[in-house]
This record gives structure tokens, sequence and C-alpha cells, in this order.
């Protein structure tokens, strides 16, 4: 039910954009983190372990409707990676393992823009997003029975978010700036903040907050076309 229900918002989307006055492609690099919840936070800083940003791509393709000289109304679609690296010393030795979670997601997002000049206008909106796919590192620790030290051991594996228990439904607010450099190129800036918990068990934990939620900042170059925004 939920893959038909994103096909159908995908191919409205996608309809609704092809009507658009001026559409733009684009791509571009998201920095992507999940901030913890504050009893998980605790537990991190008693293991002093840090969560880290990730680098991810982004591409998508935006419609835009004129509402009046200075307002216009978006709608994007875009694929995003986000996730984390949780950075930890599991074996006491002075050096950190870097364990990462990284999850492919489809955003859909309309945000309203405000030109503040010809060429830069700032925009809000909000977005929800249905993750397709992910990896998540696994953390293996063995005793050399030689020499007794801990060997870790990192692969990847592919999510099975049912089974990990990591949630599949992503929404939240953006907020950006966008600079047009001339008829077709444009420059996009902002941050996206994530209100969804992606921690599918974190209800078990009574009153204790041990949610995860998204957050990234994100610049793309646009291609427009049509003139412009």
């Amino acid at each position: 039910m939920k893959k038909l229900f994103t096909i159908l918002t995908v191919v409205a989307l996608t309809t609704t954009i092809s009507f658009a006055q001026t559409f733009g492609v684009n791509a571009g690099l998201n920095l992507a983190n999940l901030t913890p919840g504050s009893d998980m936070q605790a537990d991190m800083d008693d293991l002093e372990a840090t969560s880290n940003m990730i680098i991810g791509i982004s591409v998508g393709a935006t419609g835009t409707f004129e509402l009046s000289d200075v307002l216009d109304l978006n709608a994007g679609i875009s694929y995003i990676q986000k996730g984390t690296t949780l950075s930890v010393d599991f074996t006491g030795d002075g050096e950190d393992e870097n364990i990462s979670t990284k999850l492919n997601f489809i955003d859909i997002a309309p945000s309203v823009s405000y030109k503040i000049t010809n060429e830069l206008s700032a925009s809000i909106g909000t977005y929800v997003g249905f993750a397709l796919s992910g990896t998540q590192d696994d953390l293996e620790i063995e005793i050399d029975m030689t020499t007794g030290e801990l060997i870790t051991t990192i692969t990847s594996e592919a999510i099975d978010f049912e089974e990990d228990e990591i949630g599949t439904l992503d929404y939240g607010l953006n907020i950006g700036v966008s600079y047009v450099l001339n008829e077709m190129i444009a420059i996009n800036a902002g941050y996206s903040l994530g209100l969804a918990d992606l921690n599918a068990e974190g209800g078990e934990f009574d009153d204790e907050d041990y949610s995860q939620k998204t957050n990234g900042i994100y610049f793309s170059v646009g291609y427009l076309f049509g003139g412009g925004y």
C-alpha cells in the first residue's frame, strides 16, 4: 500500500511539474546527519561517541508557478542520501571506529519562495520522504588469542527496514536561498530539519527519548528551462 501511495504521489507531482511555468533540474551534495534524542545522546556521551555528518548526493527536478511579482510556488522531487556516521572507541585503544548508516530517499518538497531581488530569492516549505534503500555498517570485535589484542572488522550490509527497525517515512521543514547566475544557471543552498522519528523501536522506551531525526545542509546547481525564476 505504501509503495502504491509513493508511486501515485510521484506521478501526481511529476504531472504538476510538467505544467509549471518554469522547470529546472538540479544536482548537488547533502551534508547529512541524524539527531539523537536526549536519552540516546546521554548514552553516547557515556561512551564518548559522536554523531558526524556524511556526504550524500542529491538530484532532482523542480517546477515553479508565479504567484505574484515577488512570490513563487515551487513543487520539487528529488533523490537524496541521508544518514550519519557514529565515531566511538570500541576497543579502548584510543582509535575511533566509524560506523555509518546511509539511507536513500525520494523527497517530495513543496515550498514558497520570495524574490529579494531579481537574482536572489529565499524559500520555506515542507517535505515528505520515502526511504527506498540503504546500507548500515556492522561491527565485529574478536580477540587475537596469541596477543590478546582486540581486532575490529567493519562490513557494510543492505538495510532491511523492518528487521533493522528503521522507519521509512521522513518529513520536515526546508529553508533555503537561491541565486540565479543567468537565465539558465542557479545556485541553491539550504537546511533541512527532519521531524519524523526514524527509530521504529523508540516507542518501546516509555518516556525516554531514543528518537533519531534527520537533518542536512544541502548545496546544488540547477539548470533552468523557461527563462529562470
